[in-house]
């Protein structure tokens, strides 16, 4: 009887953190527009290299090419945050827009269920923008989670999408 339960437990919480990814995912492609001020206004117009800011994390970069690569259709490059000053990357012009995430560290305190003494857990969670270098405006979903992968894939598909054409 355990065991089943148990089985029943991981079942159940492996879903939940499946959904959770989806709903992160559908939150970013609705929020990444025009409109909610997402996408810079003269993106689609852009003819130049979409800059990927890869941060020498191999998990964040991961998933940053491979959706990238996988969705977006126009010209990007993959730099490292540290080689972004390069005058390789100096053209504004060619190199107008940086896609880049802010990293933020809540602190919340729970009562451990065990000794009833309060604990202190560190949340880690993202917020990903897009950036011209041109004007120095910034843009973002307003999207934070912790759920990294889907919001970067949200916000692909929602740069995908402007530059397609394919919303307003």
């Amino acid at each position: 009887m355990k065991l089943i339960f148990r089985l029943a437990f991981t079942c159940l919480i492996i879903c939940s953190f499946a959904s959770c990814g989806a709903i992160v995912k559908g939150s970013a492609v609705k929020r990444t527009t025009y409109a909610n001020n997402a996408i810079p206004p003269n993106f689609a117009e852009n003819p130049g290299t979409l800059v990927c800011v890869l941060q020498g994390r191999n998990s964040r970069d991961k998933y940053m090419k491979k959706h990238v690569e996988k969705i977006y259709k126009g010209d990007y490059i993959f730099v490292h945050k540290d080689s972004l000053n390069n005058s390789a990357y100096s053209n504004k012009d060619k190199y107008r827009y940086l896609f880049d995430y802010n990293s933020t560290t809540s602190v919340q305190v729970m009562p451990d269920p065990n000794t009833g003494m309060f604990r202190q857990s560190n949340i880690r969670s993202s917020t990903y923008y897009i950036k011209d270098r041109k004007t120095g405006a910034a843009y973002s979903n307003d999207l934070n989670s912790g759920y990294f992968s889907k919001l970067i894939q949200g916000y692909v598909i929602g740069l995908e999408a402007a530059r397609a054409g394919d919303f307003d």
